[in-house]
């Protein structure tokens, strides 16, 4: 059990959960040889990132700090000892090694002995009767994470230990920093943010991991040759940051045969499921495909019970390289057809917290050349021109179609439906961010309006054509493939590896084909190699003309999928089924809550309370789009409930229902707002109109009921509408109801009707 460790090693722990990891990190150099461990040596981005970011910060803080001498990386035993003890004058001290000279107490038990470690800084107060010394972290990071803060617990720990043997009477103080890229800045700068927080739980997370855990970590077998490696691993996204991917990603190989593929290249299995899978013997592609019943053995875990049959779907594409159809009959996320497709791809800086590039492809009778920008250099003016430019031109096209559609609707002409694709729900999330750091642009902030008259209008509009699915305005597609197909894909979010599958079975012609500077183990957005490249302006990175063509091949991809999806659904309601893609779209037209020519603060205000409330709308009917085993594995929806009892208490109904095994897991509970209770009928629970006539309050279930019982009540008005009628006569006496959360806004309606108030005043 020989070896060592550092404060990266318990970092890293915290960060990734991973036992290979850590066990190959533990290991010294001549073991790893020995085995042989394939690794990437080279030094990770990221780490030379924190680094350059970390000098600036540090060199700005002038001469309060103690510095290693030149030429020298850590500072010396003697600065050391005379900053500890107060020698040293400085405020601050830099790199100070805090490798104890006998074993911590921290590690009985083990023969692991602790490497060198160097917190980034070391800030003293010496004002009062006892000096304090507080841990600082230096992350050129947007934001201070659980493993950033255990890793300055160990600092911690490693610096009382410190203090003891050199008998230095003196407090530490109990709240560590994180100093990280502030919230507007850049990482170019020296500029920070302070997060400061209470050690206390991560101290104890700390304690646990080095008392409890690396020892055992430390004892687990690593023999050279098959078999001989006896670490737990799972290989996902994560992953891609790890020296250590190589070596582990030839088990997931495509050209491993299916009896000895680990199951890691499965989508969709985690971490705790792939526990479970061991546990029962199933290590390969092969043996989960063949797992008939594994979701109902004991002690298989909640999430492999609820995603087996998923799972072993999947399994099985990996098996035959071809996709296959999954159980769901029908996605409500996607609608069968349109008149014009709007395609939009979005990379997104996560050091400078900008857009990198963003690309708008619109699709008619045939598709126009795409539009791309790429925001070279990392300031917000350029991402906020590049933006306008894209919004623009789609709002420009909307607005067309917004003409044309009105002038049909009075003339009884021919009108058109438009729908906005993105492959990644992030992509959508990172526009969307994007917007919300310019509202200081008055460019942004007219398109920020135009962007509420793309969602439905207030409450009060009675046009049943406004509510509900008939207006979810985009489709993230990744989720409508997943939904209605398992692929031989080990990552369903990776358009190259999805669309790549499809063209290998002849269902697409034009795949993501990345250039080798391009591609990634798992996603086909820009890496951040690529994208500090471009705006480093380095030579051997892409240039922009290369992630330019890098954008429109993604956009081509895209298109490729829906242009799938959509023939699916022709070939699914040839045979006489009622198709794939049920999503319901009404002719596109611009709403009139707004005028975006006669912008003031207050219209910024109420558009940004109407935007977070729709949103909130959209997320629900998103969730409710879903099938009902969906929502009901996510513990979003009591499903398939049989009504036993029913009576009418005054001015409440009270209804009793039997639910199955699998619904009695639920996060639902008593005093949950917002529960509604239906048929599952899609017309139903994707109409908010109609939720009023739906809603239901669960009741507390009495101490020694059984668990299969479930009574909740409604208003009698509810009860008796026609709405519900119509469920209750065709649904009462069959195992069919469900209920699900709706989506309820008390304070946003108020405030915006406030607002709106006031701009009526002015």
């Amino acid at each position: 059990m020989a070896g060592g460790f550092s404060a990266s090693t318990v970092k890293s722990w915290f960060q990734y959960c991973c036992e290979r990891k850590t066990r190959y990190d533990i290991m010294e150099a001549a073991e790893q040889s020995a085995i042989p461990l394939l690794s990437d040596q080279r030094e990770q981005l990221w780490a030379k990132l924190g680094n350059a970011y970390e000098r600036r910060v540090v060199d700005a803080l002038g001469a309060q700090v103690l510095r290693p001498f030149a030429g020298k990386d850590i500072l010396t035993q003697e600065q050391s000892r005379g900053y500890l003890s107060g020698a040293k004058s400085e405020y601050f001290a830099w790199q100070m090694n805090l490798r104890p000279q006998s074993a911590p107490s921290l590690l009985a038990g083990t023969t692991l002995k602790v490497r060198q470690t160097k917190p980034d800084l070391i800030r003293v107060d010496r004002s009062g009767i006892r000096p304090i010394f507080t841990v600082i972290d230096i992350k050129a990071t947007r934001n201070a994470t659980a493993f950033h803060k255990t890793q300055v617990a160990f600092y911690v720990r490693l610096l009382e230990f410190a203090l003891k043997e050199q008998g230095v009477d003196a407090f530490v103080d109990l709240y560590g920093e994180v100093w990280r890229i502030p919230d507007k800045g850049t990482a170019e700068g020296a500029n920070y943010q302070v997060d400061r927080f209470l050690l206390a739980p991560y101290l104890r997370m700390v304690d646990k991991f080095c008392r409890e855990q690396i020892g055992q970590i430390a004892s687990v077998q690593v023999l050279p040759g098959r078999g001989g490696d006896k670490t737990f691993f799972h290989i996902y996204f994560k992953c891609e940051q790890c020296n250590y991917l190589p070596h582990c990603v030839r088990s997931i190989a495509a050209d491993v045969s299916a009896d000895r593929r680990d199951v890691s290249a499965v989508a969709g299995i985690s971490h705790e499921a792939k526990r479970a899978l061991l546990a029962n013997g199933i290590r390969t592609v092969a043996e989960l495909a063949a797992a008939q019943g594994i979701g109902q053995r004991d002690g298989v875990g909640w999430t492999l019970q609820r995603r087996a049959d998923q799972l072993r779907l999947r399994a099985q594409a990996l098996i035959e390289a071809r996709p296959l159809r999954s159980r769901e009959e029908h996605s409500l996320l996607m609608p069968p057809r349109v008149d014009v497709a709007i395609f939009l791809v979005v990379d997104h800086d996560p050091v400078d917290d900008l857009l990198t590039s963003i690309g708008l492809s619109i699709c008619k009778l045939e598709t126009e050349a795409p539009v791309i920008e790429i925001v070279e250099r990392p300031d917000r003016g350029s991402e906020a021109d590049a933006m306008c430019r894209i919004f623009t031109l789609l709002l420009g096209e909307l607005g067309t179609i917004d003409a044309l559609n009105r002038a049909a609707l009075e003339t009884g002409g021919d009108t058109l439906t438009a729908h906005i694709f993105f492959y990644e729900p992030a992509e959508a999330q990172n526009l969307q961010r994007a917007i919300g750091r310019h509202l200081d642009d008055p460019r942004i902030r007219a398109g920020l309006l135009h962007m509420v008259r793309i969602f439905p209008p207030e409450d009060v509009v009675p046009e049943p054509e406004f509510r509900g699915a008939h207006y979810l305005p985009a489709t993230a597609v990744r989720n409508v493939v997943e939904q209605l197909y398992a692929l031989p894909v080990t990552v369903s979010y990776d358009l190259r590896q999805v669309s790549g599958a499809l063209a290998d079975a002849g269902a697409i012609a034009m795949p993501y084909r990345p250039e080798p500077a391009f591609e990634r183990h798992f996603s086909s957005l820009l890496s951040i190699e690529v994208i500090r490249g471009l705006r480093e302006g380095r030579a051997d990175s892409p240039d922009a003309e290369a992630v330019r063509r890098d954008v429109a091949a993604r956009l081509g991809a895209l298109a490729a999928v829906v242009d799938w999806l959509f023939d699916a659904d022709v070939t699914e309601r040839a045979s006489g089924a009622s198709g794939l893609l049920r999503l319901n779209k009404k002719p596109f037209v611009f709403h009139s809550s707004f005028d975006p020519l006669e912008v003031v603060d207050l219209d910024v205000l109420r558009a940004m309370e109407v935007l977070e409330s729709r949103a909130g709308l959209l997320e629900a009917l998103i969730g409710l789009a879903q099938p009902s085993t969906q929502r009901r594995d996510a513990g979003r929806c009591i499903a398939g409930m049989k009504m036993v009892a029913n009576k009418r208490h005054g001015a409440r109904q009270r209804m009793t229902f039997v639910v199955p095994p699998e619904s009695q897991t639920s996060d639902i509970a008593p005093g949950d707002m917002g529960l509604i209770l239906t048929d599952d009928d899609p017309d139903m629970r994707l109409d908010p109109s109609l939720w009023q006539n739906c809603t239901i309050n669960l009741w507390r279930r009495q101490p020694g009921r059984p668990e299969r019982f479930l009574s909740l009540d409604m208003s009698a008005a509810a009860f008796d509408s026609p709405t519900f009628q119509r469920m209750f006569n065709r649904s009462a006496d069959r195992p069919a109801w469900h209920v699900d959360r709706s989506f309820i806004d008390i304070n946003g309606p108020r405030a915006a009707a406030f607002i709106g108030a006031l701009i009526g005043s002015n």
